[in-house]
């Protein structure tokens, strides 16, 4: 069983509705309370709005390299699941804890904030760094700000650690992803008279075909640890007309792109930027107002950790892992703390599949292993962290 306290946590942080189409802010200041409490400060990196936030604190001393231990506070929509027991409100069942978050990823964040004070007794050579992001459910929209100030201290970390579900095995690689809008204006009339307009849905099947086309020739390049083995490109909605005897003037497509570590993503991009260049060429022709527009959605790169790195056998040893690394097939926050710089793993309690549904719990028995990993990492705080491979 994990600690009373653990529990505890957890059940205060699945309290707080921190779905990301809202504010969290207030579980913000409830964390940024309770490091306090251990004489502990923190400061929020807040969006340019100002109604959301990512969390910073260092635990420790900062002149000495030191270890991210990094989660995200965004949960996903309960609207429309059907729940056993209320959402946000723990509710323990059978060695269960179920609640929004308590998987994905709130039941790590317990965890860790549970540690703080054995954390704070022990850090005398090497720093934990806290590093609490926001939407990251929308692509990790909000780790980019504090990854950037993480890895611009005075002395940068040189070990993340990022908490997401993995069973507690040590994931070293996730593909890397980027969704786009692609918004089509073309010239509306009679469906009797289409050759005066310029239908926008009939361009944006164009571009999917494209898309489809294009992603099909990604499969022959493979990598047997990920599934699938090859870099995807998947059209997820396509949108268009009112009327059947009315040429459409508008229509929207999204798609994404998951792509392999070392994935040539400049001659991918090239690739998609000639299919919207024909698509809307062809569109000109028939109306020369008309045109292709693409918004980014979201875009993050993959992680690919050495799988003989001292980074991976010191996460293995604290997570009493004893198996070959893993990949994941979702993405995560690490691909970023990965590419400014910082060795990565991916490692936590849970399961991903649990995520994202109705009746989404976690293991007092996983929290106990999650527990029992930081209670390590504990251990050696007191001596200096070397990385050297």
């Amino acid at each position: 069983m994990p600690d009373g306290a653990v529990i505890d946590l957890l059940g205060q942080l699945i309290a707080f509705p921190s779905v990301s189409a809202g504010t969290n802010l207030p579980i913000l200041h409830f964390i940024a309370d309770h490091l306090a409490r251990h004489g502990i400060a923190s400061r929020l990196i807040p969006n340019e709005a100002g109604d959301k936030a990512s969390l910073l604190a260092t635990i420790g001393p900062t002149e000495r390299p030191g270890i991210v231990l990094s989660a995200h506070t965004d949960v996903v929509p309960v609207a429309g699941q059907d729940w056993a027991s209320e959402p946000f409100r723990a509710d323990i069942r059978d060695g269960r804890l179920y609640g929004r978050g308590a998987t994905d990823m709130k039941g790590f964040l317990a965890v860790v904030l549970a540690q703080v004070g054995a954390f704070t007794r022990a850090a005398t050579a090497t720093p934990v760094h806290l590093c609490f992001s926001y939407d990251e459910e929308l692509g990790c929209l909000g780790a980019p700000d504090v990854v950037r100030e993480v890895a611009n201290l005075p002395v940068p970390p040189v070990l993340c650690i990022v908490g997401e579900p993995t069973g507690m095995k040590v994931a070293r690689a996730h593909k890397g992803k980027f969704a786009r809008r692609v918004t089509v204006t073309g010239r509306g009339g009679h469906s009797a008279l289409l050759h005066r307009a310029a239908n926008a849905v009939e361009a944006a099947t164009e571009v999917a075909s494209g898309l489809f086309a294009l992603g099909r020739t990604l499969r022959a390049t493979t990598d047997a640890a990920f599934e699938p083995p090859y870099a995807s490109l998947h059209v997820g909605s396509l949108h268009g007309g009112s009327a059947l005897n009315l040429v459409p003037d508008r229509a929207t497509l999204e798609f994404e792109a998951r792509t392999l570590p070392g994935t040539d993503i400049g001659a991918l991009n090239a690739a998609l930027d000639a299919i919207l260049t024909e698509a809307r060429a062809r569109l000109h022709v028939q109306a020369p107002e008309a045109d292709i527009v693409v918004e980014t959605l979201s875009d993050y790169p993959g992680l690919d950790t050495q799988a003989d790195s001292a980074a991976l056998g010191f996460v293995s040893a604290l997570a009493d892992f004893r198996e070959p690394p893993v990949t994941l097939a979702f993405g995560t926050e690490a691909g970023l703390y990965h590419a400014a710089g910082i060795a990565t793993l991916v490692c936590g309690p849970g399961d991903i599949a649990r995520a994202h549904k109705a009746d989404e719990w976690i293991g007092l028995d996983e929290l106990a292993a999650a527990c029992r990993m930081m209670e390590r990492l504990a251990a050696r705080l007191s001596e200096p962290l070397d990385l050297t491979d």
